[in-house]
């Protein structure tokens, strides 16, 4: 069985971040190495002002014991993160590994603006990161972050993928996981030949917390498995769908919660 290093958030109530990820890659097939960026009382979205504990001294010994204890990782998934201090922690950490995949989701904001708390300190230390990546998932307002090209809703993917790409390594992908296209959502990359790739969903009514937390587990663990980026991308792009239309089918009294990922979970585990 494939180890998998995931590094993002814990919320205690919640149902997103490391919470999701964790049962979606243990479906997948992975022994998970789950790794808390901060802890938080419940996450950030309609709860209030979460009580938060920061983790940057606690990372670095958990490093050293991994380091004695002789662990290493197959793959590993970068979701949030949270400070230039971690950012650099892990971006070092990460580099020492011998790692066959690396997936980051660049969490930095969402509607033409930062996080609360974040700077260009914050996305300069993002771009060291992914330039080990194999894979980046960033929505379009991180792209546009990234590449520093002004902020649009529907921009110019294949000049916006094109910038990212070259945040990266020669073998890296960049994949825009919010992009619109005839009334669907999903996920944009450029193909072998440079064009723009696109596979997506009915956009279902309503928001809901944790969609990219989990669409980015599902796209590294496939990737992970041996699945074609085209492969996983489409497999991931359904099975969200799958998760959003089980969440409104049970009229949930709480919309804080996560997704539902009953059917998700059953999906992944008659994949071939």
């Amino acid at each position: 069985m494939s180890s998998i290093l995931v590094a993002e958030d814990l919320s205690a109530v919640g149902g997103i971040s490391l919470s999701a990820a964790v049962p979606v890659l243990t479906a997948l097939q992975y022994d998970v190495a789950a790794l808390p960026t901060s802890l938080l009382s419940t996450h950030t979205s309609g709860y209030g002002r979460p009580a938060v504990v920061d983790l940057a001294d606690w990372l670095p010994r958990v490093f050293q014991h991994w380091t004695q204890a002789q662990l290493n990782f197959d793959a590993a998934l970068i979701g949030y993160v949270g400070s230039v201090e971690l950012c650099q922690q892990l971006t070092t950490y990460l580099t020492e590994q011998p790692l066959a995949l690396l997936v980051v989701d660049p969490v930095l904001g969402d509607l033409g603006e930062l996080y609360s708390g974040f700077d260009q300190h914050y996305v300069e230390a993002m771009r060291q990161l992914i330039r080990h990546a194999d894979v980046i998932l960033p929505n379009v307002t991180e792209a546009s972050l990234l590449t520093g090209r002004p902020y649009t809703s529907q921009p110019d993917l294949a000049a916006t993928l094109r910038a990212l790409a070259t945040l990266m390594g020669p073998k890296g992908h960049a994949v825009i996981t919010d992009a619109v296209q005839d009334d669907q959502i999903g996920c944009a990359w450029l193909d072998e030949t440079g064009q723009v790739a696109f596979v997506g969903q009915p956009r279902l009514p309503g928001h809901y917390n944790g969609t990219g937390d989990v669409l980015a587990a599902v796209i590294a663990g496939l990737l992970g498995r041996g699945f074609s980026l085209t492969r996983s991308l489409e497999l991931a792009s359904q099975w969200l769908n799958l998760a959003v239309a089980e969440t409104l089918a049970q009229h949930r009294s709480d919309p804080r919660q996560g997704i539902a990922l009953g059917a998700l979970l059953r999906a992944i585990l008659t994949v071939d």
